[in-house]
Protein backbone atom coordinates (compact mmCIF):
# COMPACT_ATOMS: atom_id res chain seq x y z
CA UNK A 1 0.00 0.00 0.00
CA UNK A 2 1.23 3.40 -1.20
CA UNK A 3 1.70 5.55 2.03
CA UNK A 4 1.43 9.37 1.82
CA UNK A 5 2.03 12.04 4.08
CA UNK A 6 0.36 14.60 6.57
CA UNK A 7 1.85 17.54 7.07
CA UNK A 8 0.24 20.39 9.86
CA UNK A 9 2.63 23.41 9.89
CA UNK A 10 1.63 26.91 12.08
CA UNK A 11 2.06 30.15 12.16
CA UNK A 12 2.26 31.52 15.47
CA UNK A 13 2.46 35.41 15.47
CA UNK A 14 3.08 38.23 18.87
CA UNK A 15 5.86 37.74 21.11
CA UNK A 16 5.94 36.31 24.57
CA UNK A 17 9.04 36.04 27.42
CA UNK A 18 10.70 32.63 27.06
CA UNK A 19 12.08 30.90 29.54
CA UNK A 20 13.09 28.12 28.19
CA UNK A 21 16.09 27.11 25.95
CA UNK A 22 15.48 27.14 22.21
CA UNK A 23 14.17 24.08 21.30
CA UNK A 24 13.64 22.57 24.85
CA UNK A 25 10.56 20.75 26.10
CA UNK A 26 9.72 19.16 29.05
CA UNK A 27 7.51 17.11 29.94
CA UNK A 28 4.75 18.43 32.80
CA UNK A 29 2.42 16.13 33.51
CA UNK A 30 2.01 12.39 33.53
CA UNK A 31 -1.05 10.17 34.07
CA UNK A 32 -0.75 6.22 33.71
CA UNK A 33 2.13 4.53 31.91
CA UNK A 34 4.19 6.76 29.86
CA UNK A 35 7.52 6.22 28.15
CA UNK A 36 9.86 7.82 26.16
CA UNK A 37 12.20 6.26 24.04
CA UNK A 38 11.29 3.03 26.05
CA UNK A 39 11.59 4.04 29.46
CA UNK A 40 9.43 5.47 31.94
CA UNK A 41 8.49 9.35 31.49
CA UNK A 42 8.46 11.52 34.18
CA UNK A 43 6.96 15.30 35.30
CA UNK A 44 10.19 17.27 34.60
CA UNK A 45 12.15 14.88 32.26
CA UNK A 46 13.27 17.34 28.75
CA UNK A 47 12.26 15.55 25.76
CA UNK A 48 15.19 15.68 23.14
CA UNK A 49 14.88 16.30 19.34
CA UNK A 50 14.03 12.88 17.79
CA UNK A 51 12.66 11.41 21.34
CA UNK A 52 9.87 9.17 20.98
CA UNK A 53 6.88 9.17 23.25
CA UNK A 54 4.33 6.51 23.59
CA UNK A 55 1.13 6.26 26.30
CA UNK A 56 -1.14 3.24 27.04
CA UNK A 57 -4.62 3.47 26.21
CA UNK A 58 -5.84 4.69 29.55
CA UNK A 59 -2.49 7.35 29.96
CA UNK A 60 -1.70 10.63 29.46
CA UNK A 61 1.23 13.03 28.39
CA UNK A 62 1.62 16.92 28.13
CA UNK A 63 4.68 18.68 27.35
CA UNK A 64 5.51 22.51 26.85
CA UNK A 65 8.61 24.01 24.82
CA UNK A 66 9.10 27.52 25.18
CA UNK A 67 6.74 28.17 27.92
CA UNK A 68 3.82 28.58 25.80
CA UNK A 69 3.59 25.87 23.57
CA UNK A 70 1.89 22.59 24.70
CA UNK A 71 1.61 19.19 23.30
CA UNK A 72 -1.22 17.11 24.87
CA UNK A 73 -0.98 13.14 23.75
CA UNK A 74 -3.79 11.07 24.68
CA UNK A 75 -4.08 7.38 25.21
CA UNK A 76 -2.77 4.93 22.70
CA UNK A 77 -0.48 7.53 20.69
CA UNK A 78 3.35 7.32 19.20
CA UNK A 79 4.63 10.79 18.29
CA UNK A 80 8.19 11.52 17.71
CA UNK A 81 9.49 14.95 17.90
CA UNK A 82 11.32 16.27 14.63
CA UNK A 83 14.78 15.26 15.08
CA UNK A 84 16.27 18.58 13.29
CA UNK A 85 14.30 20.96 14.74
CA UNK A 86 11.84 20.81 17.78
CA UNK A 87 9.90 23.15 17.70
CA UNK A 88 8.87 23.00 14.34
CA UNK A 89 7.31 19.79 13.66
CA UNK A 90 6.48 15.89 15.25
CA UNK A 91 5.44 12.85 13.49
CA UNK A 92 2.18 11.38 14.85
CA UNK A 93 2.49 7.34 13.85
CA UNK A 94 -0.96 6.69 15.88
CA UNK A 95 -3.57 7.68 18.40
CA UNK A 96 -4.40 11.59 18.67
CA UNK A 97 -2.89 15.25 20.03
CA UNK A 98 -3.96 18.26 20.50
CA UNK A 99 -1.99 21.37 20.73
CA UNK A 100 -2.01 25.03 21.60
CA UNK A 101 0.94 26.96 20.21
CA UNK A 102 2.00 30.42 21.29
CA UNK A 103 5.81 31.28 21.22
CA UNK A 104 6.58 29.63 17.98
CA UNK A 105 7.29 33.63 16.83
CA UNK A 106 10.84 33.68 17.97
CA UNK A 107 11.85 30.88 15.23
CA UNK A 108 10.33 32.84 11.73
CA UNK A 109 12.26 34.92 10.36
CA UNK A 110 9.45 35.97 7.41
CA UNK A 111 6.24 36.37 9.78
CA UNK A 112 4.14 34.76 6.30
CA UNK A 113 6.27 31.20 6.60
CA UNK A 114 4.54 28.32 7.70
CA UNK A 115 6.39 26.94 10.78
CA UNK A 116 5.18 24.04 13.03
CA UNK A 117 4.42 20.75 11.25
CA UNK A 118 2.79 17.68 11.87
CA UNK A 119 3.38 14.24 10.36
CA UNK A 120 1.11 11.34 10.27
CA UNK A 121 -0.18 8.61 7.54
CA UNK A 122 -2.17 8.77 4.08
CA UNK A 123 -1.72 13.21 2.89
CA UNK A 124 -0.10 16.55 2.99
CA UNK A 125 -1.89 19.36 5.25
CA UNK A 126 -0.16 23.00 5.68
CA UNK A 127 -1.57 24.85 9.00
CA UNK A 128 -1.75 28.23 10.21
CA UNK A 129 -3.27 28.84 13.76
CA UNK A 130 -2.30 28.52 17.53
CA UNK A 131 -5.09 25.82 18.33
CA UNK A 132 -5.57 22.59 16.76
CA UNK A 133 -6.66 18.32 17.26
CA UNK A 134 -5.32 15.31 14.71
CA UNK A 135 -6.24 12.20 15.48
CA UNK A 136 -5.24 9.28 12.42
CA UNK A 137 -8.54 7.05 12.62
CA UNK A 138 -6.63 4.20 10.39
CA UNK A 139 -4.06 3.82 8.00
CA UNK A 140 -6.02 5.45 5.19
CA UNK A 141 -8.27 8.32 7.44
CA UNK A 142 -7.05 11.34 9.42
CA UNK A 143 -9.19 13.39 11.63
CA UNK A 144 -8.15 17.47 11.66
CA UNK A 145 -10.02 20.52 13.24
CA UNK A 146 -8.65 23.40 13.29
CA UNK A 147 -10.14 24.59 16.79
CA UNK A 148 -9.38 28.23 16.31
CA UNK A 149 -7.06 29.62 13.44
CA UNK A 150 -6.28 28.56 9.71
CA UNK A 151 -5.60 25.69 8.44
CA UNK A 152 -4.02 24.45 4.71
CA UNK A 153 -4.30 20.95 3.48
CA UNK A 154 -2.59 20.18 0.11
CA UNK A 155 -2.30 16.90 -1.56
CA UNK A 156 1.42 14.77 -1.48
CA UNK A 157 1.95 15.95 -5.07
CA UNK A 158 0.33 18.99 -5.21
CA UNK A 159 -3.18 17.30 -6.46
CA UNK A 160 -5.56 19.31 -4.42
CA UNK A 161 -5.69 21.77 -2.11
CA UNK A 162 -8.03 23.56 0.42
CA UNK A 163 -8.36 26.10 3.33
CA UNK A 164 -10.42 25.98 6.34
CA UNK A 165 -10.48 28.73 8.97
CA UNK A 166 -12.10 29.01 11.84
CA UNK A 167 -12.80 30.71 15.45
CA UNK A 168 -14.70 27.50 17.02
CA UNK A 169 -13.78 24.19 15.25
CA UNK A 170 -13.89 23.15 11.70
CA UNK A 171 -13.32 20.26 11.44
CA UNK A 172 -12.02 17.65 8.05
CA UNK A 173 -11.56 14.03 7.88
CA UNK A 174 -8.63 13.48 4.84
CA UNK A 175 -9.51 10.04 3.49
CA UNK A 176 -7.05 8.20 0.92
CA UNK A 177 -8.96 5.41 -1.52
CA UNK A 178 -8.04 3.62 -4.55
CA UNK A 179 -9.54 6.82 -6.28
CA UNK A 180 -7.41 9.26 -4.86
CA UNK A 181 -7.42 11.75 -1.61
CA UNK A 182 -11.03 13.17 -0.42
CA UNK A 183 -10.80 16.00 2.15
CA UNK A 184 -14.95 15.67 3.86
CA UNK A 185 -16.26 17.83 6.14
CA UNK A 186 -16.49 15.82 9.74
CA UNK A 187 -18.25 16.62 12.84
CA UNK A 188 -16.61 17.83 16.20
CA UNK A 189 -15.24 14.75 17.59
CA UNK A 190 -12.62 13.08 19.46
CA UNK A 191 -12.52 17.23 21.86
CA UNK A 192 -14.22 19.36 23.38
CA UNK A 193 -14.06 23.29 24.22
CA UNK A 194 -13.21 22.23 27.49
CA UNK A 195 -10.64 19.86 26.46
CA UNK A 196 -8.65 22.82 24.38
CA UNK A 197 -8.99 25.10 27.35
CA UNK A 198 -7.81 23.44 29.48
CA UNK A 199 -4.53 23.01 27.62
CA UNK A 200 -4.52 26.69 27.37
CA UNK A 201 -4.72 27.39 30.81
CA UNK A 202 -1.89 25.10 31.60
CA UNK A 203 0.36 27.45 29.69
CA UNK A 204 -1.61 30.64 31.46
CA UNK A 205 -3.45 31.25 28.10
CA UNK A 206 -7.08 31.45 26.85
CA UNK A 207 -9.13 30.89 23.87
CA UNK A 208 -11.21 33.43 22.31
CA UNK A 209 -13.62 31.33 20.62
CA UNK A 210 -15.19 34.56 19.14
CA UNK A 211 -12.39 35.64 16.81
CA UNK A 212 -9.52 33.87 14.57
CA UNK A 213 -6.41 33.87 16.43
CA UNK A 214 -3.68 34.59 13.71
Amino acid sequence: MKITTVILTFLLVGSCLVSFAVDKAIIVYVEGNVTMNDSMANVGDDVQPGATIRTEPDALCEVVFNQKNIVHITGGTVLTFDPKVLSRGATLHKGAIGLVLRNLGPFSANPGELRFSIRTSNTVAGVRGTCFFVKIEDENSTYVCCCNGSLHLEGTSGEFTQNVTGSHHREVRVTRSGAGTIVSAAPLLYHTDADVEAMAARIGETIDWTKIDR
